[in-house]
């Protein structure tokens, strides 16, 4: 350790990672496959000039996409996708922020007290620790929480430019629930009128994506009300104990986190640090230990309640709340000065190797996990301790990661009838769909086009992955899924092909492969037409005109319609947003809201053109913010704010 700079233990995890990709081994755990490496392929086209950078007609009938942060538009580690394979792209940006996060434990541990060699054991921790495994398959949740350790240092030390940059980076990380988590931990740690400066200076900073993705919520299916607001799959208070098992959870416990396991010096000295009254370090566990407790809070009696109650029904996941939890333990842990008797830690390192094997670890990861107990929390090799206990941690981080050579995109099943199709409806997922999907993941993932994936291939689908969809959209989804009944919300749908695992029955027979079936649907409409009025749910519609030419651009369309005595209107087969702004032969008309995404625009009868031009809502207050902010942000940093 005298030979090394300490930062650099803490930089190996993350500099692994990244010389992993960059030799072309990349990580496939979890939502990576098939929804992060599809949507950085994605990003990477719109850097290039190739797709429209406001809007994605793809998926979902067509779904904002710059106002959603997980595009990465404005997030620079993201854009390794325009000059990188996505795989490759997606793989160095989970190692560089397994990087970037360990640097800022290794700060903030320096911050709070540790020594040099201590500090950087920490940030080696923390780069192992199961929870930041797990993280790392689902990207936007790695990338947030990267920065929040950064932006606790920043506010330790009292810098307002430091809590404001920190604190926007996070945020255009993607992960909007764990960055206002991070932000009130810097409140906690330093709650003083720089901390609260710095928020408010990176809430300007990024307005022009904020102001877009709250018009977005605003018309979203998560909040108060609606079926997507209760938490998903919480862990019991009694899986806690886990928390100091350096193994896998057992198959099935969770569908969020893989890996719960903690160094067990950390958690023992996470608990310590509880009674170091008055300090930071103390403030740091206490928020440490709250975030572990709310993770499994719906698990409790009328926890869920309290859940929805706290979270407005926006968030769905708890278990996120044990990412921050994992830094702001190891690190509390690791600045605690705090130590027992060898005696007793001895007593307790030999207590938590043999919890470590009951609960499946392997016997040299409970051995290293017990050595490093005495080591540390008896005062005897502290760094050394630290050093062996992340090492009894990192082979389940490494299988967490899962790992495996890059390779070319699979083809989809019957892939040139959904390219030819103008829109594909994937039958609901359902137990059935994901045990067949889990057999043969993440090809089949692939080929029923769950995720992100149509984005890769050119397929247009009417349903969406992204971490929330449009209301409207919602609900016309949920009428179409109900099978036989559902019809005429399907036709609506303009879904000319049904995919599913298997075929449905009621449709004619279509092409079969490898287990996926695609079967025509022929009273699907058309996504533009001109009717008499946009159809009630039951009717059919009533054609009064057509549609002569159609241009798609970027974020634009454009019609040519022909349209019969009385008038009509053209109706359109596509998520309604408030973006949209439509004109008539260039006169600005208003939009009519049918049923579900039925919406469309009055048109007279006669030859006319219709153009439909799309920008987020709040784009143009939100850059004159963001570059004021920006300004201001500048001049801190010039200053020393």
């Amino acid at each position: 350790m005298r030979r090394m700079a300490p930062w650099l233990l803490a930089a190996f995890p993350g500099a692994m990672v990244v010389a992993a990709a960059a030799a072309g081994w990349v990580p496939q755990a979890r939502d990576l496959p098939t929804y992060f490496v599809p949507l950085r392929y994605y990003t990477g086209l719109v850097l290039s000039g190739h797709r429209a950078p406001f809007w994605n007609p793809q998926v979902g009938c067509g779904e904002p996409f710059f106002a959603n942060p997980q595009s990465g538009l404005l997030y620079p580690p993201a854009w390794f996708a325009a000059v990188l394979p996505s795989e490759v792209a997606v793989g160095v940006e989970v190692g560089v922020h397994l990087l970037v996060l360990a640097l800022g434990c290794y700060r903030l541990a320096r911050r709070l007290g540790a020594p040099p060699a201590l500090a950087g054991g920490a940030g080696l921790a923390c780069a192992c620790a199961g929870p930041v495994a797990s993280a790392a398959g689902v990207l936007n949740n790695l990338e947030t929480l990267a920065w929040l350790p950064w932006m606790w240092e920043a506010a330790a030390a009292g810098s307002l430019a430091g809590v404001a940059a920190t604190t926007a980076l996070a945020w255009l990380g993607a992960e909007p629930t764990l960055t206002a988590v991070g932000a009130g931990v810097a409140l906690a740690l330093a709650p003083h009128r720089r901390t609260v400066g710095g928020v408010a200076l990176a809430g300007c900073a990024v307005a022009v994506q904020v102001l877009p993705f709250v018009f977005w919520v605003a018309g979203g299916d998560r909040g108060p009300g609606s079926a997507a607001q209760g938490a998903v799959a919480p862990l019991p208070l009694a899986s806690l104990w886990r928390l100091v098992v350096p193994a896998p959870l057992p198959a099935g416990a969770s569908a969020f986190l893989e890996n719960l396991a903690l160094p067990v010096w950390a958690v023992l000295l996470g608990l310590v640090a509880l009674q170091e009254r008055g300090t930071v370090r103390r403030r740091l566990a206490v928020c440490g230990w709250a975030l572990a407790l709310a993770a499994v809070l719906p698990a409790l009696p009328l926890g869920e309640v309290a859940w929805r109650w706290a979270t407005a029904g926006l968030v769905r996941h708890p278990l996120r709340l044990l990412f921050p939890a994992t830094l702001a333990l190891i690190v509390a842990a690791a600045a605690c000065p705090r130590r027992t008797s060898r005696m007793l830690a001895g007593a307790l390192g030999g207590g938590g190797a043999l919890v470590a094997l009951a609960g499946g670890a392997s016997p040299l990861a409970a051995l290293l996990g017990g050595a490093a107990v005495v080591a540390v929390v008896g005062g005897v090799a502290p760094t050394a301790g630290v050093v062996a206990g992340a090492v009894a941690l990192l082979p389940s981080a490494a299988a967490s990661l899962h790992l495996r050579p890059a390779a070319p995109t699979p083809v989809a099943p019957c892939l040139e009838a959904q390219q030819a199709a103008a829109r594909v409806y994937l039958v609901e997922p359902s137990q059935r769909q994901a045990a067949w999907v889990a057999a043969g993941w993440p090809e089949r993932g692939h080929a029923l086009g769950w995720g992100y994936t149509p984005l890769l291939d050119g397929r247009n689908t009417a349903r969406t992955f992204a971490p929330l969809q449009s209301r409207r959209l919602a609900a016309h989804l949920e009428a179409a899924d109900r099978g036989p009944t559902g019809r005429w919300w399907l036709d609506a749908l303009g879904a000319d092909l049904v995919l599913s695992a298997g075929g449905v029955r009621g449709f004619p027979e279509g092409c079969a492969s490898r287990g996926m079936v695609a079967q025509p649907n022929p009273g699907a409409w058309p996504l533009t037409f001109v009717a008499i009025a946009i159809p009630a749910p039951g009717e059919a519609p009533v054609k009064v005109g057509e549609v002569v030419s159609a241009v798609v651009g970027k974020d634009s369309a454009e019609w040519e319609v022909v349209v019969g005595e009385g008038g009509g209107v053209l109706v359109r087969l596509a998520t309604p947003d408030p973006g949209w702004r439509f004109t008539v032969d260039g006169q600005a008309v208003p939009v009519r809201q049918g049923s579900g995404i039925l919406h469309g625009v009055a048109v007279p009868a006669g030859r006319h053109r219709v153009r439909a031009s799309y920008r987020p809502p709040g784009f143009g207050v939100g850059l004159l913010i963001t570059v004021l902010g920006c300004g201001v942000l500048m001049g801190g940093v010039w200053r020393r704010w």
